[in-house]
Protein backbone atom coordinates (compact mmCIF):
# COMPACT_ATOMS: atom_id res chain seq x y z
CA UNK A 1 0.00 0.00 0.00
CA UNK A 2 1.79 3.27 -1.08
CA UNK A 3 0.45 4.96 1.61
CA UNK A 4 2.40 3.12 4.44
CA UNK A 5 5.50 2.90 2.62
CA UNK A 6 5.31 6.15 2.78
CA UNK A 7 5.46 5.85 6.21
CA UNK A 8 9.53 4.70 6.27
CA UNK A 9 11.06 7.88 5.13
CA UNK A 10 9.25 9.45 8.92
CA UNK A 11 11.35 6.45 10.66
CA UNK A 12 14.70 6.91 8.48
CA UNK A 13 14.44 10.53 9.22
CA UNK A 14 14.59 9.85 12.96
CA UNK A 15 17.91 8.00 13.21
CA UNK A 16 19.30 10.35 10.48
CA UNK A 17 18.51 13.24 13.50
CA UNK A 18 19.54 11.02 16.26
CA UNK A 19 22.41 12.69 17.71
CA UNK A 20 22.33 15.31 15.83
CA UNK A 21 20.62 19.05 15.37
CA UNK A 22 21.79 20.87 12.34
CA UNK A 23 20.25 22.64 9.74
CA UNK A 24 20.50 19.98 7.40
CA UNK A 25 19.31 17.13 9.35
CA UNK A 26 15.97 19.07 10.26
CA UNK A 27 15.66 20.05 6.94
CA UNK A 28 15.54 16.66 5.29
CA UNK A 29 13.00 15.78 8.27
CA UNK A 30 10.87 18.00 7.08
CA UNK A 31 11.04 17.59 3.38
CA UNK A 32 10.57 13.70 3.72
CA UNK A 33 7.60 14.52 6.07
CA UNK A 34 6.17 16.88 3.09
CA UNK A 35 6.69 14.30 0.35
CA UNK A 36 5.15 11.43 2.66
CA UNK A 37 2.28 13.70 3.73
CA UNK A 38 1.53 15.03 0.14
CA UNK A 39 1.17 10.87 -1.09
CA UNK A 40 -1.70 10.77 1.58
CA UNK A 41 -2.86 14.09 1.23
CA UNK A 42 -5.74 12.94 -1.69
CA UNK A 43 -7.22 10.10 -0.01
CA UNK A 44 -7.38 11.91 3.64
CA UNK A 45 -8.88 14.86 2.47
CA UNK A 46 -11.75 13.10 1.29
CA UNK A 47 -11.90 9.78 3.63
CA UNK A 48 -10.07 10.80 6.61
CA UNK A 49 -9.79 14.68 7.68
CA UNK A 50 -10.16 14.56 10.86
CA UNK A 51 -6.92 11.97 11.12
CA UNK A 52 -5.15 14.62 8.68
CA UNK A 53 -5.55 17.65 10.95
CA UNK A 54 -3.19 16.88 13.36
CA UNK A 55 -0.33 15.54 11.29
CA UNK A 56 -0.49 19.07 9.16
CA UNK A 57 -0.64 21.02 12.76
CA UNK A 58 2.41 18.93 14.21
CA UNK A 59 3.89 19.60 10.59
CA UNK A 60 3.26 23.13 10.83
CA UNK A 61 4.66 23.05 14.28
CA UNK A 62 8.10 21.92 13.11
CA UNK A 63 8.55 24.05 10.03
CA UNK A 64 7.94 26.72 12.62
CA UNK A 65 10.70 25.56 14.84
CA UNK A 66 12.99 25.36 11.92
CA UNK A 67 12.42 28.72 10.71
CA UNK A 68 13.26 30.22 14.19
CA UNK A 69 16.37 27.56 14.06
CA UNK A 70 14.87 25.24 16.61
CA UNK A 71 16.31 22.28 15.15
CA UNK A 72 16.08 20.45 18.30
CA UNK A 73 12.66 21.09 18.49
CA UNK A 74 12.12 19.50 14.90
CA UNK A 75 13.59 16.39 16.08
CA UNK A 76 11.61 15.99 19.34
CA UNK A 77 8.27 16.25 17.28
CA UNK A 78 8.82 13.82 15.19
CA UNK A 79 7.77 10.84 17.03
CA UNK A 80 4.48 12.62 17.53
CA UNK A 81 4.36 13.32 14.00
CA UNK A 82 5.53 9.45 13.06
CA UNK A 83 2.33 8.48 15.80
CA UNK A 84 -0.17 10.82 14.02
CA UNK A 85 0.50 9.68 10.54
CA UNK A 86 0.92 6.15 11.61
CA UNK A 87 -2.94 6.81 12.72
CA UNK A 88 -3.57 8.30 9.24
CA UNK A 89 -2.35 5.67 7.28
CA UNK A 90 -4.40 2.89 9.18
CA UNK A 91 -7.70 5.16 8.94
CA UNK A 92 -7.23 5.58 5.30
CA UNK A 93 -6.45 1.70 4.89
CA UNK A 94 -9.99 1.55 6.88
CA UNK A 95 -11.61 3.49 5.07
CA UNK A 96 -10.78 2.42 1.20
CA UNK A 97 -11.69 -1.04 2.79
CA UNK A 98 -14.85 0.19 3.38
CA UNK A 99 -15.54 2.02 -0.16
CA UNK A 100 -14.34 -1.36 -1.85
CA UNK A 101 -17.12 -3.00 -0.02
CA UNK A 102 -19.89 -0.66 -1.25
CA UNK A 103 -18.28 -0.42 -4.77
CA UNK A 104 -19.15 -3.65 -4.74
CA UNK A 105 -22.83 -3.94 -3.67
CA UNK A 106 -23.45 -1.18 -6.07
CA UNK A 107 -21.84 -3.16 -8.56
CA UNK A 108 -24.12 -5.67 -7.50
CA UNK A 109 -27.50 -3.60 -7.48
CA UNK A 110 -26.33 -2.14 -10.67
CA UNK A 111 -26.60 -5.34 -12.60
CA UNK A 112 -30.11 -6.83 -10.18
CA UNK A 113 -32.05 -3.71 -9.92
CA UNK A 114 -33.08 -2.11 -13.50
CA UNK A 115 -33.85 -6.13 -14.35
CA UNK A 116 -36.17 -6.05 -11.62
CA UNK A 117 -37.30 -2.58 -12.79
CA UNK A 118 -37.74 -3.74 -16.27
CA UNK A 119 -39.81 -6.76 -14.74
CA UNK A 120 -42.10 -4.92 -12.72
CA UNK A 121 -42.65 -2.60 -15.65
CA UNK A 122 -43.13 -5.13 -17.77
CA UNK A 123 -46.23 -6.68 -15.17
CA UNK A 124 -47.55 -3.48 -14.51
CA UNK A 125 -47.72 -2.90 -18.77
CA UNK A 126 -49.55 -6.30 -19.22
CA UNK A 127 -52.35 -5.78 -16.19
CA UNK A 128 -55.28 -5.07 -17.91
CA UNK A 129 -58.31 -3.10 -16.17
CA UNK A 130 -60.81 -6.47 -16.86
CA UNK A 131 -58.71 -8.97 -15.86
CA UNK A 132 -56.45 -8.38 -13.14
CA UNK A 133 -54.91 -11.51 -11.52
CA UNK A 134 -56.43 -12.51 -8.42
CA UNK A 135 -55.33 -10.03 -5.21
CA UNK A 136 -54.58 -7.63 -7.35
CA UNK A 137 -56.51 -4.43 -7.25
CA UNK A 138 -57.06 -1.58 -9.97
CA UNK A 139 -56.14 0.64 -7.25
CA UNK A 140 -52.62 -1.29 -6.28
CA UNK A 141 -52.09 -0.91 -10.03
CA UNK A 142 -52.58 2.75 -9.99
CA UNK A 143 -50.26 3.18 -7.61
CA UNK A 144 -47.29 1.08 -8.58
CA UNK A 145 -47.32 2.71 -11.74
CA UNK A 146 -46.51 5.96 -9.94
CA UNK A 147 -44.37 4.64 -7.63
CA UNK A 148 -42.34 2.88 -10.32
CA UNK A 149 -41.79 6.34 -12.00
CA UNK A 150 -40.78 7.51 -8.71
CA UNK A 151 -37.97 4.57 -8.41
CA UNK A 152 -37.13 5.16 -11.82
CA UNK A 153 -36.39 9.10 -10.68
CA UNK A 154 -34.09 7.68 -8.11
CA UNK A 155 -32.43 5.14 -9.86
CA UNK A 156 -31.50 7.93 -12.39
CA UNK A 157 -30.00 9.74 -9.04
CA UNK A 158 -28.11 7.03 -7.89
CA UNK A 159 -26.24 6.96 -11.70
CA UNK A 160 -25.47 10.24 -11.06
CA UNK A 161 -24.30 9.34 -7.92
CA UNK A 162 -21.78 6.46 -9.33
CA UNK A 163 -20.54 8.46 -12.30
CA UNK A 164 -20.08 11.42 -10.18
CA UNK A 165 -17.55 9.43 -7.31
CA UNK A 166 -20.15 8.67 -4.72
CA UNK A 167 -20.39 5.07 -4.79
CA UNK A 168 -22.09 5.25 -0.76
CA UNK A 169 -24.90 7.74 -2.34
CA UNK A 170 -25.77 5.64 -5.25
CA UNK A 171 -25.87 2.19 -3.05
CA UNK A 172 -28.00 3.62 -1.04
CA UNK A 173 -30.21 4.87 -2.97
CA UNK A 174 -30.10 2.12 -5.12
CA UNK A 175 -31.06 -0.11 -2.03
CA UNK A 176 -34.26 1.98 -2.00
CA UNK A 177 -35.21 1.31 -5.37
CA UNK A 178 -34.60 -2.56 -4.11
CA UNK A 179 -36.63 -2.45 -1.58
CA UNK A 180 -39.62 -0.65 -3.73
CA UNK A 181 -39.07 -2.82 -6.25
CA UNK A 182 -39.77 -5.93 -3.97
CA UNK A 183 -42.74 -4.55 -2.47
CA UNK A 184 -44.54 -4.19 -5.97
CA UNK A 185 -43.76 -6.85 -6.75
CA UNK A 186 -45.73 -8.69 -3.82
CA UNK A 187 -48.88 -5.97 -4.43
CA UNK A 188 -48.67 -6.86 -8.25
CA UNK A 189 -48.39 -11.17 -7.30
CA UNK A 190 -45.14 -11.49 -9.05
CA UNK A 191 -43.83 -13.18 -6.08
CA UNK A 192 -46.93 -16.00 -6.76
CA UNK A 193 -46.66 -15.93 -10.24
CA UNK A 194 -42.72 -17.26 -9.47
CA UNK A 195 -43.88 -19.54 -7.00
CA UNK A 196 -46.63 -20.86 -9.49
CA UNK A 197 -44.24 -21.10 -12.39
CA UNK A 198 -41.61 -22.90 -10.31
CA UNK A 199 -41.61 -26.94 -11.14
CA UNK A 200 -42.03 -29.34 -7.38
CA UNK A 201 -39.24 -31.54 -5.98
CA UNK A 202 -39.28 -34.40 -7.99
CA UNK A 203 -40.87 -33.32 -11.01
Amino acid sequence: MKAIQALIPLVAATAILAGCESRSSAQVILSQADASVEKVRPDAEVNTPAELKPVEATLAHMKQNFDQHEYKAVKQELPQLNAQYKTLVEAIGVKQAENATIIQEWSTLNNEVPQTVEAVQARVDSLKPGALPKGVTADEVATARKELETAKVTWDEATKAANAGHPAEARDKARVVQAKMEELKNSLGMTEQVASNTPASGQ
